[in-house]
């Protein structure tokens, strides 16, 4: 599955953006929404596609902030994927 597939299938998670300006979120975006709303299954496909590097580098720049969308518990669940994964 492609980035924009996968943006596709879950464009529904992204009620507040334009319908227009969805296929160009950037993967701070999709990656809050997917572990925030979305299946394990969905978790696991959004890092097949942006790699664990790419996860880890979201990872820091949210950790950077001091507001964060995230639910703890996803939070923690990306920091403990970006260790293992990433590293």
């Amino acid at each position: 599955m492609t980035r924009h597939e996968f943006i596709t299938k879950h464009s529904d998670l992204f009620w507040y953006i334009k319908k227009e300006a969805i296929p160009n979120i950037g993967n701070e975006v999709l990656a809050e929404f997917i572990f925030n709303y979305g299946t394990w299954q969905d978790v696991k496909d959004l890092i097949k596609i942006i790699g664990h590097k790419e996860l880890k580098r979201v990872y820091d720049e949210i950790t950077d902030r001091k507001i964060g969308n995230y639910l703890p518990e996803m939070l923690d669940l990306m920091k403990r994927i970006t260790l293992k994964y990433a590293s």
